[in-house]
C-alpha cells in the first residue's frame, strides 16, 4: 500500500526521478517547484554508469541517451599542450541539464506539477509529525510525507538540520555551454581536462550533443577573487587566467555567450546523521551534496529515487517509517567512499600536476 499523499520539494532531477518511479508503481505524487517550466538551457553534466543502470531501472535510459553523447575517453593536458592521461572511458555521457529533464519527465502528468512554489516553513501536527508544508507564495500543502528534493542549499534541510553546513567551498566554477558543431567534432569524443602546471586552475570540456558542449572553469578562490557575475566582467575573467594557454580555450571564449554563464560554488555537504526526520526525507544534494569533481551529484539522485520510491511502494502505509530508515543507511553507505574520493580530486586538483593523472571521476562499483 502506498503512502496516502507524497509532496516533493523541488521540481529537479531527484524529484522528477522519483515521481517518475513511483508513478510507473503504481502511486501519485504532488511536486512543489519554486521556478519556472523552463529549465536553464545553460547546464550540464556527465552521466555515469551507475546513473545510467538507475534509468534503465524507470526505463528512461534510452530516451536521455538519445538526446546525450556518448564519450569515449578522457584526455588531461597541461596548459602548455603536454598529454598527462588519455584513457578510454567506459558508459559515459555527457548531456544538457534541459535535455536530461525533458527525457527523465516524460510521461508525468502535468498536473502533478505546482510552479512558482518557494518553500518557507513547516507546520507541525500531533506527535511532532509535520502536517504541512508553506509556501512564500501563501501555498499550504498538506502531505503524509515530504520530500526535500531542492538542491545544495536546501531550505527542507535547514528546517529539519538546522546546524547542517556545506564544507569546503575552496574551489569555485565558472560553467557555460557552446553552441558549435565544431567544436564538438574537435573534441573527438572525449571529456577534456587542461590543467595549469602550478595546480588550482583548470578548463573541462564535455561534449553534451552534436552541436553542444559544455565547458567548465574551475580556480582557487583563495588564489584568484572571483568576478563580478556580468558577462563583460566573466569574459575578461577567463581570457586573463587563460592567456597564452595551448588549446580551444581561445576558440571557447569567443563562442560562448556570456550571458549563459553561471558561477557556482563547490564544497560538500558534512555527513549528515540519517538523510529524514520524522515524515521528511532528503534526496540528491539536499541530502549529501558531494564535490563537482566526483561528477556523481545527478547519477546519485537517481539512484537515491530510485530506491525509495520502490521501497515506498512496497511497504505498508503504517511501515513508511522502516523504509525510510533502510533508504538512509544504505545510501549514507554509498555515500562514505564517494565524499572521500572527492576529497582527494580536490587535493589533486589544487596541487601541480604530475605524470601520474588519474581520471577526475568518482565512480561506483
Amino acid at each position: 500500500m502506498h503512502p496516502k499523499k507524497i509532496a516533493i520539494i523541488g521540481g529537479g532531477i531527484a524529484g522528477i526521478a522519483f515521481a517518475q518511479r513511483y508513478r510507473q508503481l503504481g502511486g501519485t505524487v504532488s511536486i512543489h517547484e519554486r521556478g519556472r517550466a523552463q529549465h536553464d538551457q545553460g547546464l550540464g553534466f556527465i552521466l555515469l554508469e551507475n546513473g545510467l543502470r538507475a534509468l534503465s531501472g524507470i526505463g528512461r535510459r534510452t530516451a536521455v541517451e538519445n538526446l546525450s553523447y556518448p564519450m569515449t575517453g578522457c584526455t588531461i593536458r597541461d596548459h602548455r599542450g603536454n598529454d598527462l592521461l588519455d584513457e578510454n572511458l567506459g558508459s559515459v555521457h555527457g548531456i544538457t541539464r534541459s535535455a536530461f529533464l525533458q527525457a527523465l519527465g516524460q510521461g508525468l502528468p502535468d498536473s502533478w506539477t505546482r510552479y512558482g512554489q518557494t518553500f518557507s516553513h513547516f507546520e507541525h501536527g500531533p506527535n511532532d509529525q509535520v502536517r504541512r508544508a508553506i509556501f512564500e507564495n501563501g501555498d499550504r500543502v498538506e502531505a503524509d510525507l515530504f520530500l526535500g528534493c531542492d538542491g545544495t542549499n536546501s531550505k527542507v534541510r535547514g528546517a529539519i538540520f538546522p546546524d547542517a553546513q556545506v564544507l569546503g567551498a575552496r574551489v569555485i566554477e565558472l560553467v557555460s555551454v557552446v553552441e558549435s558543431d565544431l567544436l564538438v567534432a574537435r573534441s573527438r569524443k572525449r571529456f577534456i581536462k587542461i590543467r595549469h602546471e602550478h595546480g588550482g586552475l583548470a578548463l573541462g570540456i564535455v561534449p553534451a550533443s552534436s552541436n553542444k558542449l559544455i565547458w567548465y572553469l574551475q580556480f582557487d578562490g583563495e588564489k584568484h577573487l572571483p568576478p563580478k557575475a556580468d558577462p563583460a566582467s566573466l569574459e575578461s575573467f577567463i581570457r586573463m587566467l587563460t592567456q597564452g594557454w595551448s588549446g580551444p580555450a581561445d576558440q571557447l571564449i569567443r563562442a560562448t555567450d556570456f550571458r549563459r554563464t553561471r558561477i557556482c560554488k563547490t564544497g560538500a555537504l558534512e555527513p549528515l546523521d540519517a538523510y529524514f526526520r520524522g515524515n521528511i526525507a532528503l534526496l540528491g544534494d539536499a541530502a549529501h551534496a558531494l564535490h563537482s569533481f566526483t561528477s556523481q551529484g545527478v547519477n546519485t539522485a537517481i539512484e537515491d529515487a530510485v530506491f525509495l520510491a520502490e521501497g515506498l511502494a512496497d511497504s505498508h502505509f503504517s511501515a513508511s517509517r522502516h523504509a525510510l530508515l533502510d533508504y538512509s543507511e544504505a545510501r549514507k553507505a554509498a555515500m562514505r567512499p564517494l565524499l572521500e574520493r572527492g576529497n582527494i580530486l580536490q587535493e589533486e586538483f589544487l596541487a601541480p600536476p604530475t605524470a601520474d593523472q588519474s581520471i577526475p571521476l568518482a565512480t561506483m562499483a
